[in-house]
């Protein structure tokens, strides 16, 4: 690995680009801005000029709201008041000074320059290069575990994404498993009556006018999220199934693969598709190992347009973590079920 100097005037020259194509945060670099500032400015700097670089800050309570049966704000902290503070990330980046980035290797540099000059990309601004650059740096941060995004981790996060979600899944996969009258072949609905056992008493309750199962399709639909039975066996076969022998998705390598081709399409000098995925995987050889992805053109053409009818949206996950879904109804960190 190699300390490599980043100006900061061309990170935010390209922020939007990032932002675009890679998922980009700013807070991605916030310790590397953090110590540029306190570098350069150990004394801080002026009120009259740190009050043009305030940003509000919230104070939360431990107040509950209660705003219906299994709502996540029923529990979560509220603001109660918030604040301005100096934010020294915002003030740097106005500054013509650098901060200090890894990549993965020592001749990093030098392979992105030979690759440019492989496919005859003249790059006269810099933007293909110094994206490239950029990206591979965020990626390096990814695998040790120290990327920081919007996706924070709490010490519910993990019990939650482990062990209580699979079981959500399973619960929504009985609710939603129908049963059929054998004479009129008419759906019936499901579980009625239950049966609990706990190992040590069992009971069956009727579960009149479906109240449980009810209860519990409103908890599921904020907690877990997901929106059909197809989805949530989808998931519990591809995220919770037994891994052993099983390759997790390489969520890092799909992000890089389908921003790397969209920022050659539309910056880069290569004129044909073929020249920009061909591009693109000779990119991505130089951050992953040789059999994390599949480089055939064809595949990786197929495999972008797929993702581009889905609607994908690059957003970095912390590695930890990246396997998983969250419920995008419940939008706490601490309160995940």
């Amino acid at each position: 690995m190699r300390d490599c100097i980043l100006p900061i005037p061309e990170l935010k020259r390209i922020e939007p680009i990032l932002t675009e194509y890679f998922g980009y945060k700013r807070v991605m670099f916030e310790n590397e801005l953090l110590a540029t500032y306190y570098h350069e400015y150990p004394n801080g700097i002026s009120e009259d000029i740190a009050k043009n670089y305030m940003t509000d800050c919230s104070y939360l309570n431990d107040i509950a709201i209660d705003n219906g049966v299994f709502d996540y704000r029923r529990y979560a902290p509220n603001p109660t008041s918030t604040c301005k503070a100096f934010n020294p990330s915002r003030f740097i980046m106005d500054s013509e000074h650098n901060i200090l980035v890894i990549l993965p290797s020592d001749d990093m540099l030098e392979r992105l320059i030979d690759l440019l000059q492989k496919h005859g990309e003249t790059d006269n601004d810099g933007v293909i290069g110094t994206t490239l650059f950029v990206v591979a740096a965020i990626y390096e941060k990814h695998k040790n575990g120290g990327l920081y995004t919007e996706v924070t981790i709490s010490e519910n996060t993990l019990p939650y994404l482990e062990q209580v979600r699979p079981e959500m899944l399973k619960l929504y996969e009985l609710l939603n498993t129908k049963r059929y009258s054998p004479s009129k072949k008419k759906e019936l609905r499901v579980l009625n009556p239950i049966t609990i056992d706990n190992g040590v008493k069992k009971i069956t309750i009727d579960n009149s006018c479906y109240w449980l199962t009810d209860l519990l399709d409103n908890y599921l639909r904020i907690y877990l999220g997901v929106n059909s039975l197809e989805e949530a066996q989808q998931e519990l076969k591809e995220v919770y199934s037994a891994k052993k022998g099983r390759k997790t998705k390489n969520h890092a390598c799909e992000l890089i693969m389908y921003g790397t081709f969209h920022l050659l399409q539309k910056h880069s000098s290569l004129k044909t598709k073929s020249e920009q995925i061909r591009m693109t995987l000779d990119y991505m050889e130089l951050l992953f190992e040789a059999d994390s992805f599949n480089n055939d053109e064809n595949y990786t053409n197929a495999a972008i347009a797929y993702l581009a009818k889905q609607g994908y949206k690059p957003m970095w996950k912390p590695k930890q973590i990246e396997d998983y879904n969250f419920s995008p109804n419940n939008q706490s960190t601490e309160h995940l079920w």
